[in-house]
């Protein structure tokens, strides 16, 4: 049999392309599954207040409302209180940091705001971490001109952008 011109080349193209997907695969990456990350038997999640290692007074507060409120949203889980619950969401809020992000001239114009995040998820049952992230990063942007207001909104903004991450992350298996 004859190879029609070009026909080689797709040929390897897609032994490439075939080659690249098995070895996502393998490794877990690419992988989806739209049963999430929790075991059947986890039915409630509650969130404990989380620790706060930075100077910034209420983050915790803030990032485990932030996580409540992100919880009671879904259908994969119910939000329960966390005394109760089948399993425990807890962390540490290890930085909150103020940036420079632009600048017109010699002055700054944006700023970026940026919360880090270390949380796990406690199985009560099982007495173990059904998952565990270190780094979850959450960030803002506020015009400097916005001042306090500015600043507050964009801190909200990286809190909520942190909480969705950390929800996310364990209902998915991430």
């Amino acid at each position: 049999m004859t190879d029609l011109p070009g026909l080689a080349h797709a040929r390897a193209i897609t032994g490439r392309a075939c080659a690249i997907l098995v070895a996502l695969a393998a490794s877990g990456c690419g992988v989806y599954s739209v049963e999430g990350g929790l075991p059947s038997h986890v039915r409630t999640v509650g969130v404990e207040f989380f620790e706060n290692s930075t100077t910034e007074a209420g983050v915790e507060e803030r990032l485990s409302r932030a996580i409540s409120d992100q919880l009671v949203t879904r259908s994969q889980v119910r939000y329960a209180p966390f005394s109760s619950a089948d399993a425990i969401v807890r962390g540490s809020v290890t930085r909150v940091s103020e940036e420079p992000l632009t600048f017109s001239g010699t002055q700054v114009s944006r700023y970026r705001v940026t919360v880090l995040v270390d949380a796990s998820v406690w199985d009560r049952a099982r007495r173990r971490n059904l998952w565990e992230r270190e780094g979850i990063q959450g960030q803002g942007q506020y015009d400097a001109t916005a001042g306090v207001a500015g600043r507050d909104a964009a801190y909200a903004s990286a809190i909520q952008e942190a909480a969705r991450q950390v929800v996310d992350g364990f209902l998915s298996g991430w």
